[in-house]
């Protein structure tokens, strides 16, 4: 047993980053990311109870959302890659003035997601998702209003957040989040399953969460400008060309993950076209397997600043290491975590009492995802971090772009509709593009090309 855990040491070290340094960033990534997916499981468990109308409208503006959100939390990434770098290069002065260019670079972009979304509800409604019954489409013009409404004042969060997880501050990272999710919690406990408010009850949730959670963000800047080396000139004065420079780096990352949650928006348009039980299925199986993505997930955000601080002191031979032992623990992880949800499977579902009739296809879903998760997730998630840390970006987006939108899509419509074979097609489609495009960013990864690039 000693010699495991000297070996595990081993594994999880480097020359210049320490086993307890690792520890203390991942851990609290680990327990904000698991609080999240559990809030939305809470979420989704809840709003189930306001019929499969409600249910269905947040799952498919939830792939709207989650397209929208990532323009600024790219930049928040973007400030997460830059600012580890200039912190293992010791240029602290120059990594002040990053943190607050990144924090005044996410609300730039999401107001203006903000006011073009507004103007444009009701037509992107209706062009994506006009064969949606009229009362889901109701639920999806209130729930929608709602999370644009809250994205200002989320992105000062994601600003804060992507600045401290640059410099390793992820305790300070995950209480920002833990408050923000907690309070979510509180209030849809209120206004949607004691108040019976339905959809525009998690509308007044997020907001008044998101609110809080934004002076509570404010503060924490506060609590740690010492460590960020952020003074208050810096938000008097703000630097807009380092803000352009945020920006510019966050481009690849936004354009990866619009492209392929624009990706995801399509797969969403085919789901909807199977009606509202398979909307209703969707939305489901994806809260139920996303329990077992909790330590993965966290691992693909922690490796950004642990690679970027070693590309930052060019140790690429630590942050090659790192990266590999990342990507064992993260499918040893989905092996045991999903084997451990198979026997839970029945009691889960009692949870969002979904109709009979689909649960024999949530069932066959979380098989499929049983079988790839641990084969190709950690290659097609947590890898690309690395690259991206490293300034690769540009490479991980066209490799994203063209597998989802090549593949995935394509592949969807295929099996799913035209062949006929449906919900359980288009997820089967899902987990076979994540083999493909993980195996490319592995080929990647074992040339030089990926950290050849320069950020700062």
């Amino acid at each position: 047993m000693a010699s495991f855990a000297a070996k595990f040491k081993g594994w999880f070290s480097g020359e210049d980053i320490s086993f307890s340094f690792i520890v203390a960033l991942v851990i609290p990534v680990i327990i904000d990311q698991f609080f999240l997916v559990s809030f939305n499981f809470i979420n989704t468990a809840m709003i189930s109870s306001s019929g499969t109308e409600a249910v269905s409208a947040v799952n498919m503006v939830g792939s709207l959302h989650f397209f929208m959100v990532q323009v600024f939390a790219a930049v928040g990434l973007g400030g997460t890659v830059v600012i580890s770098q200039y912190y293992g290069r010791k240029k602290l002065k120059e990594m002040g003035i990053m943190s607050a260019s990144t924090i005044f670079g996410c609300v730039l972009m999401a107001l203006a997601i903000t006011i073009t979304f507004l103007i444009l509800r009701d037509p992107i409604l209706n062009l994506l998702f006009g064969d949606a019954e009229p009362a889901v489409m109701k639920n999806a013009q209130v729930y929608m209003t709602g999370l644009l409404l809250s994205y200002p004042m989320q992105a000062v969060v994601e600003g804060t957040n992507g600045s401290l997880r640059g410099i390793g501050r992820t305790k300070a990272s995950l209480k920002l989040s833990l408050l923000m999710n907690s309070i979510y919690i509180l209030c849809n406990i209120i206004f949607v399953s004691r108040l019976n408010l339905g959809v525009l009850g998690l509308t007044y949730s997020l907001n008044i969460s998101r609110f809080i959670a934004l002076f509570f963000a404010l503060y924490t800047l506060y609590a740690n400008s010492q460590l960020l080396k952020i003074r208050r000139e810096y938000f008097r004065r703000p630097d807009f060309k380092k803000i352009r420079h945020i920006i510019r780096v966050a481009v690849p990352f936004a354009t990866e993950s619009l492209a392929f949650n624009g990706g995801k928006i399509i797969m969403q348009i085919l789901i909807v076209s199977l009606g509202t039980q398979n909307i209703a299925a969707n939305a489901i199986a994806q809260s139920w397997v996303q329990l077992s993505e909790i330590i993965p997930s966290a691992l693909s955000t922690s490796l950004v600043p642990i690679a970027g601080q070693c590309i930052g002191r060019k140790n690429i031979k630590d942050a090659r290491k790192l990266t590999k032992s990342f990507l064992v623990l993260g499918a040893v992880t989905f092996l045991v975590v999903d084997s451990l949800l198979l026997p839970f499977f029945n009691v889960g579902m009692k949870l969002f009492n979904p109709p009979e009739a689909v649960i024999p296809l949530i069932f066959q879903i979380f098989l499929v995802y049983y079988v790839t998760h641990f084969l190709f997730w950690s290659f097609s998630f947590i890898l690309p971090a690395a690259l991206r840390a490293a300034g690769d970006a540009k490479f991980t987006t066209v490799v994203s772009m063209l597998s989802m939108w090549l593949y995935r899509v394509g592949m969807g419509y295929f099996l799913g509709i035209h062949l006929g074979f449906g919900l359980l097609g288009i997820f089967g489609v899902t987990a076979s593009e994540w083999a493909i495009r993980g195996s490319i960013f592995y080929l990647r990864f074992r040339g030089t090309k990926w950290y050849e690039n320069e950020l700062i």
